[in-house]
């Protein structure tokens, strides 16, 4: 009985870890620089803290932006990111 509890409790939080480990982190800021050729968003925060994220084919967008192109410098964006290689990849771009 003692073991099932156990086996039960480690599969609840492997499953609980595994799924916040593919939710991503967030990122909320100014966007610095666009650049589309490259796949690139450079984003700021109020504090100075920056971070570049590699936008592909897989990255969503929601608000009144729809894509890279659309995004320019000075506009406010959230960004939910997997970081990985050596590099932070955007999940999901949001603007107001």
């Amino acid at each position: 009985m003692i073991l099932r509890a156990a086996i039960a409790f480690l599969l609840a939080f492997a499953l609980g870890a595994a799924s916040s480990a593919f939710a991503g982190e967030q990122f909320a800021g100014e966007v610095l620089k666009v650049d589309v050729a490259a796949s690139k968003l450079t984003v700021k925060k109020a504090d100075g803290n920056r971070f570049t994220f590699t936008v592909d084919a897989k990255t969503a967008f929601a608000g009144n932006r729809r894509s890279l192109n659309d995004l320019a410098k000075g506009d406010q964006v959230t960004v939910e990111f997997q970081a990985g290689g050596g590099q932070y990849t955007a999940l999901r771009v949001s603007t107001p």
